[in-house]
């Protein structure tokens, strides 16, 4: 049975007795039309539930893309396979791959480098970030040390 929305009315009589207003009659379809309307509001609130709650999630899974955007961290190890002394024709370098989410706002991201350990520390020169993408960075040395291992910390304030 469809709900049917009714209006009810009071049966109204005057001082000697007499019914001046018919009343709404009181029946078992009557009652049974009041727990159709109630049955339907019900699914109605809980459909409105369940459609905030997906949509709360969806923000949440936005937040936590935004969040992993904005600070990341990881190490990395350059080697300098030139070994032949101070000068060379090229910098050693290493490509640092970004793992999840794409940076959304290359390549204003800063990269914050600082060295581990090198054989030579003294011979590292600058580590000098470079080539910033969506998906990653690149890492060049200035010195002549043959390795060296560096942390690296992505900020992206901007996200």
């Amino acid at each position: 049975m469809a709900y049917e929305r009714r209006t009810w009315q009071d049966q109204i009589k005057d001082s000697s007795g007499n019914i001046i207003q018919q009343g709404t009659p009181f029946s078992a379809g009557q009652m049974n039309n009041i727990y159709d309307g109630l049955d339907l509001s019900h699914l109605n609130i809980g459909l409105l539930a369940l459609s905030a709650m997906q949509l709360a999630n969806i923000n949440k899974q936005e937040l936590q893309k935004y969040k992993n955007q904005r600070l990341l961290q990881g190490q990395a190890t350059i080697t300098n396979s030139d070994t032949s002394g101070y000068f060379r024709s090229s910098d050693p370098f290493v490509s640092i791959a970004l793992s999840g989410y794409q940076q959304i706002n290359y390549p204003n991201y800063t990269v914050l480098v600082e060295v581990l350990s090198a054989d030579d520390p003294g011979r590292v020169g600058d580590l000098i970030v470079y080539g910033k993408t969506q998906n990653g960075f690149n890492v060049k040395m200035t010195g002549s040390a043959k390795t060296v291992s560096f942390l690296w910390t992505l900020i992206n304030p901007n996200v």
